[in-house]
């Protein structure tokens, strides 16, 4: 890896771990007593990220690298399959775990969290923010160039615990969504960075169709309240979202072999 993908790497993922936990500190030292006020969580620790993003693609290449940077937001051009990929992939296994907890006797109330009707807005919102924030960041900056470095799978086993990890705090602050257990969590993010990176390459960097796979995620996961239901269920969706990363390593693999052609997103990862 060139130092000065090396430094832009570093100085991005200091930057946002240090915006982004300060404003969750600020909740935490609330929870805790030490605080009377806190920062609010939405939207300041997202729009950490692309404070970090944007500052650092300043920073290591000035106007150049910032115009790279949010060209990847506008990249569209893709087959519609992938659209329909980015939609639908999230759904399988948590569809695929529920039934399975069915099947074995479980009992869950998949509307229990989101009604039907707060879907599509939940969904329309979940795109804009990750493609601001987010996925601007993971995909857009750290992403392109973790992969020139270590190819797809390795970036991704590097990227999905720094993803993970992240989210620690929200696991501290009570009354926070990530109340499942945080071992599974870590799995869920390498396994689904890996999927991700499949679709990335798929779709020559796309950070808008990476936004809309994280948002449909999210979506999914709410409208089938997969996470947060018997704790037996959130082990059956980690597994079948393992699994699900591994079939898509061993497509990737045959697809190599088959073509043995040059990476997709060479032209537009750097």
């Amino acid at each position: 890896m060139p130092r000065s993908d090396r430094r832009a790497l570093i100085a991005f993922f200091l930057t946002t771990f240090v915006l982004s936990w300060g404003v969750w500190g600020t909740a935490l030292a609330q929870q805790l007593g030490m605080l009377d006020w806190r920062l609010p969580g939405d939207p300041l620790s997202y729009l950490a990220i692309t404070v970090a993003a944007v500052s650092v693609s300043i920073w290591v290449g000035g106007k150049r690298e910032l115009r790279a940077l949010l060209r990847r937001i506008t990249i569209w051009r893709a087959h519609p399959k992938w659209y329909l990929v980015a939609l639908l992939a999230p759904a399988v296994p948590a569809l695929g775990a529920i039934a399975v907890h069915g099947a074995a006797g479980g009992v869950h109330d998949p509307g229990a969290l989101v009604p039907l009707t707060a879907v599509a807005p939940l969904l329309a919102t979940q795109i804009l923010l990750h493609l601001l924030t987010e996925e601007l960041g993971w995909r857009g900056f750290a992403l392109p160039r973790l992969r020139a470095r270590f190819g797809p799978l390795a970036a991704s086993l590097v990227l999905g615990p720094i993803w993970a990890a992240w989210h620690i705090p929200l696991f501290l602050l009570s009354g926070s969504r990530q109340s499942y257990p945080f071992v599974g969590f870590v799995l869920l993010a390498v396994s689904i960075t890996v999927i991700m990176t499949w679709i990335f390459d798929r779709t020559r960097g796309s950070v808008l169709i990476a936004a809309l796979f994280h948002a449909a995620m999210n979506t999914w996961w709410a409208a089938t309240n997969v996470l947060w239901g018997d704790e037996a269920l959130f082990w059956v969706f980690v597994a079948l979202t393992l699994a699900t990363a591994a079939g898509v390593l061993m497509l990737e693999r045959r697809t190599a072999r088959r073509t043995d052609s040059a990476e997709p997103i060479a032209a537009v990862a750097r």
